[in-house]
């Protein structure tokens, strides 16, 4: 075959290669984004019951079980084990007690509907964060859609303040509050473990980080009673014979923190920073219609608005070329 034949045929059987890895990373990104769309759905009712802080040990708890022999499994395996476990700690600090203690505590005080439309706002600040650290390349377009989005964001976080807590029912200004500052954090988060976790197993790093989660939130569950061990105990007793507690920490133990998380990590390894969170965009069609159904909550007009904005701008920023595509 001559050159020029072999050449093509080489850039032809690359480029396959690389549609097909492209949606084997997307795979796993749905897959997350499906799990973790019914996650506020399925805490909320807990709530009666438990904690944030309580709840979060629970489901770190659980996690930890599976986690043991994953991360026993990759002691003797990976290099540097005890450097790298040690870096991956201090990551998941971020991630896990910083940004899911304001998120969870942000859902107790708003609604699920609510807290699921902050949330899908997490790219916003992974396009910032992932231009800042990882020097990806944004385009003019890109740029306009980020700030269209931010603005469905602010209208968002403040429908509360504009049109008054009592008249929209269930939301909450502090809430909602909590759950933008969740967004910052675990935006850096993401981008921090893109950088750090490249050649790092990720299965390893999410064993890691289910123990960094369970000893955080034992903690902080142990501060909210005033350190008071007995209290704990007591309130631990009471929560768990409830089926609403029960079915919150086993759905986001297992289902929400092994298998989500994982397939989170596995995908955005894959993809830029900023596309792999993308798919967050995709939990409103999870979440809406059952915290409908199962919850009775009510979409207003203005999250509506606010979302649509949102998303004009993820469309805007997201247009890619299409040389780039094809």
């Amino acid at each position: 075959m001559p050159k020029k034949l072999r050449s093509i045929s080489r850039r032809k059987t690359s480029k396959k290669k690389t549609v097909h890895s492209r949606w084997w990373y997307y795979s796993f990104l749905l897959l997350n984004a499906v799990i973790w769309g019914a996650a506020f759905v399925v805490i909320k009712p807990s709530y009666e019951y438990t904690t944030p802080l309580r709840f979060l040990f629970y489901r770190f708890f659980t996690a930890s079980i599976f986690g043991l022999p994953i991360f026993l499994y990759y002691l003797p395996k990976v290099e540097n084990v005890w450097k790298k476990a040690k870096t991956i700690s201090l990551i998941e600090i971020l991630g896990i007690p910083i940004a899911l203690g304001l998120l969870y505590s942000g859902l107790e005080r708003t609604s699920t509907i609510e807290a699921g439309f902050l949330t899908t706002t997490v790219p916003i600040f992974v396009v910032i964060f992932g231009i800042w650290f990882l020097h990806e390349k944004e385009e003019v377009t890109e740029f306009e859609g980020l700030m269209l989005a931010f603005v469905g964001t602010l209208i968002l976080v403040f429908t509360p303040l504009f049109f008054g807590e009592e008249s929209i029912h269930s939301l909450s200004l502090p809430g909602n509050l909590l759950i933008f500052g969740h967004n910052i954090i675990i935006a850096l988060y993401y981008v921090l473990a893109k950088k750090w976790y490249q050649t790092i197993p990720k299965f390893f790093v999410a064993s890691v980080s289910f123990f960094v989660g369970l000893i955080s939130f034992f903690f902080l569950s142990l501060a909210e009673l005033h350190f008071s061990f007995s209290a704990l105990v007591q309130a631990i007793r009471a929560d768990l014979v409830q089926p609403s507690v029960q079915l919150a920490a086993l759905y986001m133990g297992i289902l929400g923190s092994v298998v989500a998380f994982t397939a989170y990590i596995i995908g955005q390894d894959g993809v830029e920073a900023s596309e792999a969170s993308l798919f967050s965009y995709l939990q409103p069609l999870i979440y809406v219609p059952l915290g409908i159904t199962l919850l009775g909550e009510r979409v207003h007009w203005q999250q509506l608005a606010a979302l649509g904005l949102i998303l004009v701008g993820v469309i805007i920023g997201e247009k890619r070329n299409k040389k780039q595509i094809t």
